[in-house]
């Protein structure tokens, strides 16, 4: 197994720390988290080193795999690009119950929970977080840096832009588009395309004007 650390002490780190030890391929050995309030402390069985600042003399001593474990999407592909231009090399957590077609494409740095469901000819994009039980049918595309919570259904054909998010037990009928930036509130039945940087609520969906979220494309972002 190769040491890795995990960026990001909170709940998506702890779910990638129990994801990295049932697979098996990586050994977590310290998290890094930006909150100070957490440095030196120990979560799961290993310590949280610091933040941002102990990437370089962690590298220096030889630990070169990192993951980013940030719910938001914007930070967590910031992050893993820094971690990138560092010269760390970023790993993906895949439960080992999770269940992937072969002709299924899996983009880098991934986080897939257990029971989720990747079907054929789907393609995610690289920085993806698919939760527990979570969905992505046939011929699927997901972009960059996208969120599914758990229990999230797309259906066939459905493609979701850069930095989206669906949040728990959303679902998508198929063939539709969900915008870059877009955020899908829990429970939401998508049966129209919801444009970039909207929120979309309800049953079926309803888009508002803007989303009001910090989960929005990156272009908003900058």
């Amino acid at each position: 197994m190769y040491d890795t650390l995990i960026f990001g002490a909170g709940g998506l780190g702890r779910q990638v720390l129990d994801i990295l030890q049932q697979a098996g391929h990586y050994r977590p050995v310290c998290f890094l988290d930006s909150n100070p309030a957490l440095a030196r402390t120990e979560i799961g069985g290993l310590p949280v080193r610091g933040g941002l600042e102990q990437l370089e003399p962690l590298r220096q001593a030889g630990l070169s795999r990192a993951i980013v474990a940030i719910g938001d999407n914007v930070t967590r592909v910031a992050l893993a690009e820094t971690l990138a231009r560092l010269g760390f090399e970023l790993v993906s957590a895949i439960h080992p119950l999770a269940s992937r077609a072969r002709s299924a494409e899996v983009g880098p740095h991934a986080i897939i929970g257990p029971r989720a469901t990747i079907c054929v000819h789907a393609r995610l994009g690289p920085h993806v977080v698919m939760g527990a039980g979570a969905i992505a049918e046939h011929d699927n595309v997901l972009g960059c840096g996208v969120f599914l919570g758990p229990a999230v259904r797309l259906a066939g054909g459905v493609q979701v832009g850069d930095f989206a998010r669906l949040e728990i037990g959303a679902t998508v009928i198929p063939g539709r588009t969900i915008g870059a930036g877009a955020h899908v509130e829990a429970g939401t039945v998508v049966i129209r395309d919801v444009p970039p940087n909207r929120l979309a609520a309800g049953v079926p969906a309803v888009v508002a004007e803007h989303a009001r979220s910090r989960f929005v494309a990156r272009e908003a972002y900058r």
